[in-house]
């Protein structure tokens, strides 16, 4: 076949192009929600922060995402400032019922663990302190005490 003459690569080139504007009139046509129009109003105030747009261009290029239908009108707006506006939905929080995925373990020192620890080792002076006579056997059973209580509140919290 001599070089100019159509053959069987230029009808699937046409085809290949038919299935592309196709693909893309549809996509053009898909409405838009009101996540899609409040995304691409943060994407112009974040051109216009860079000095990309004008303040007027800013104003009438929200105006137009605000009261856009379809996708093609919103890629419109967006034209000269970036790639056509590619959504990516946000994510759902859980169903009603179902708890969030627990997190991972922390590694590290068990807080419980060093409280009953400290209290362990806390005890001897509180008792001697409540048995002891005088302010200075009260000094343990003041200061430490409250502080014991208040982080085993902290740990342990009441349901």
């Amino acid at each position: 076949m001599p070089h100019g003459e159509p053959g069987a690569s230029d009808e699937a080139y046409r085809q290949w192009l038919r299935s592309q504007s196709e693909a893309e009139a549809a996509h053009d046509s898909l409405f838009v929600s009101d996540t899609e129009r409040d995304e691409v109003c943060r994407r112009l105030a974040s051109a216009f922060s860079e000095g990309r747009i004008t303040s007027t261009e800013l104003d009438q290029r929200t105006s137009q995402a605000l009261t856009a239908r379809t996708r093609g009108d919103l890629d419109a707006v967006m034209q000269g400032l970036t790639v056509p506006v590619a959504f990516t939905p946000p994510v759902q929080p859980a169903l009603l019922g179902h708890a969030p995925a627990a997190a991972p373990a922390r590694s590290g020192v068990n807080p419980r663990m060093v409280f009953w620890v400290v209290c362990f080792f806390m005890a001897p002076s509180l008792l001697t302190g409540l048995s002891s006579q005088g302010p200075t056997g009260l000094v343990p059973v003041v200061v430490i005490g409250p502080i014991l209580y208040l982080v085993y509140r902290r740990l342990y919290p009441r349901s």
